[in-house]
């Protein structure tokens, strides 16, 4: 009986937990954000990916998706990347197609 009970924290806890989104180290949530943020891929020469995100701060030019720590966040591609977010509660909204590329708009699924 203690294993079912333990199980069933575990699966809610999993099923309640927020999302781990950090750019340069800040923790992105609702407190900070609103329902939108805007996710500019990079590309490296061997496909992968990092992107650099408006949330709304000062400088998003220079803001990328990192760990709590501040360490640059690579994905193996575009997919992969967007993924992670829908994972994370966000999905595509819009996407803009500029010059340099595509830009993806995110807005918040709950």
């Amino acid at each position: 009986m203690k294993k079912i009970t333990f199980i069933l924290a575990l699966v809610a806890q999993s099923l309640l937990a927020s999302a781990q989104i950090f750019v340069e180290g800040v923790k992105i949530e609702p407190t900070n954000t609103g329902q939108y943020i805007e996710l500019d891929p990079l590309f490296r020469e061997d496909g992968r990916c990092t992107f650099r995100v408006d949330y709304g701060q000062s400088n998003p030019k220079e803001d990328f998706v990192t760990d709590n720590y501040g360490k640059r966040y690579d994905f193996r591609s575009l997919v992969d990347g967007l993924n992670f977010f829908y994972e994370e509660g966000w999905q595509v909204d819009q996407i803009s197609v500029l010059d340099r590329g595509r830009r993806f708009m995110l807005k918040r699924r709950y």
